[in-house]
């Protein structure tokens, strides 16, 4: 099976409240198409490895313990090409940007994930593809703040506003505006709180 990918991606304010759709572009690493992963160029021929012996792995020993470890001369494969892949240059993988479109659910916040199945890396050999998660980052508002379920808005009157009072209509997350009434000697700092209008669940 192909490895999973994360990857994170920043997401408008508004969208992280009332959910949509995004595209987005994603590397991924994927298998040489041209040489199948081996990393040799089509029709080149291979000779054994010489610094594993054709076995793919190295082993370090240190105190009385040996690791084995994919040998780096050869990439783990026990075998070097007399010419290698020209796209991937013996590696066998190449990174490739993947758009997608993903669905945000309503109310989001920072950190919340997306798992996408079967959009991760390609497996080798005909393997399944591993998973995408994606990790969301809300980006920050001019004029709307969250806290929790609540959304603030802080909206500057003037003094004769605050000293006999005002009718005033105010923006929402959603779009909508709602009719907020300012009573005669409101000081700096009053909240007021309009229900319905925070983040929906």
């Amino acid at each position: 099976k192909g490895n999973n990918v994360e990857h994170v991606v920043e997401i408008p304010f508004k969208t992280a409240i009332s959910g949509g759709k995004i595209s987005i572009e994603v590397p991924i690493t994927e298998e040489c198409v041209t040489c199948g992963g081996s990393g040799v160029s089509p029709g080149a021929k291979t000779k054994r490895c010489i610094e594993c012996s054709g076995s793919g792995s190295i082993s370090f020993g240190q105190g009385g313990f040996a690791v084995n470890r994919p040998c780096p001369a050869c990439f783990g494969r026990g075998f070097i090409p007399e010419k290698t892949c020209g796209l991937c240059d013996q590696n066998g993988l190449v990174i490739h940007n993947r758009i997608i479109q993903i669905k945000i659910p309503k109310g989001v916040e920072t950190g919340s994930k997306i798992r996408l199945s079967g959009k991760g890396e390609r497996g080798s050999q005909g393997g399944n593809s591993g998973d995408l998660s994606i990790i969301l980052r809300v980006k920050s508002h001019d004029f709307f703040h969250r806290d929790g379920l609540d959304i603030h808005v802080t909206v500057p009157i003037n003094l004769a506003q605050a000293t006999l009072g005002s009718k005033m209509k105010i923006n929402t997350v959603s779009g909508k505006k709602v009719h907020l009434r300012i009573p005669p000697g409101t000081q700096s700092g009053t909240k007021f709180r309009v229900r319905g209008h925070g983040v929906a669940k």
